[in-house]
């Protein structure tokens, strides 16, 4: 290897001219997929024959969580709500109805991809990343609607981190030939 090209790999700023600066910044992502299937019950003395249709209404989600912290690992705790509305035929597709059903869900995300060098407070922010969706729908052999439902969030960890920054003072230099 030759000099210069030891010259670049310690390369240091002088200590006069640095500075630390504590930020906060993104530490760490997470991100999944959940897939749930539910089964709902009609109303009493309704035999469902068909689902002509569902949509989601209503999503929100609750606060997030720090739940696991170590060094090198964390998990956030996100949940939420929301609501499908079920249009199904019964009375061998004479009638119609709407059903509405809430779901609740809560799912643990690990962030595997932590760093972050200041131990002091972590905040946690969840997205939905995709928009829950009914992937199928289907009436059981006991009458039953099965719906399976899909969605997926993300997570940020943010945390307070130090980044070294060089400072440029005018008129103060190490050579007086400079400019």
């Amino acid at each position: 290897m030759n000099e210069m090209a030891t010259e670049k790999m310690n390369f240091r700023y002088p200590e006069e001219n640095v500075r630390e600066i504590i930020t906060k910044a993104v530490c760490g992502t997470a991100r999944k997929t959940l897939r749930y299937t539910h089964y709902i019950s009609p109303p009493p003395d309704v035999v469902p024959s068909q689902v002509l249709g569902c949509s989601v209404t209503e999503m929100r989600l609750n606060e997030p969580e720090v739940k696991e912290r170590n060094i090198n690992a964390i998990t956030i705790g996100a949940g939420g709500t929301f609501e499908v509305h079920i249009w199904y035929a019964y009375k061998n597709g004479k009638e119609t109805d709407v059903l509405r059903y809430p779901i609740n869900f809560q799912e643990f995300l690990p962030v595997e991809d932590f760093e972050c060098q200041n131990a002091g407070t972590i905040d946690a922010k969840i997205t939905i990343s995709k928009c829950p969706v009914v992937v199928e729908s289907a009436i059981t052999e006991d009458n039953q609607i099965k719906l399976e439902t899909e969605l997926e969030i993300s997570a940020e960890v943010i945390g307070e981190t130090k980044i070294l920054v060089q400072v440029y003072v005018p008129g103060c230099s190490n050579d007086e030939d400079e400019d």
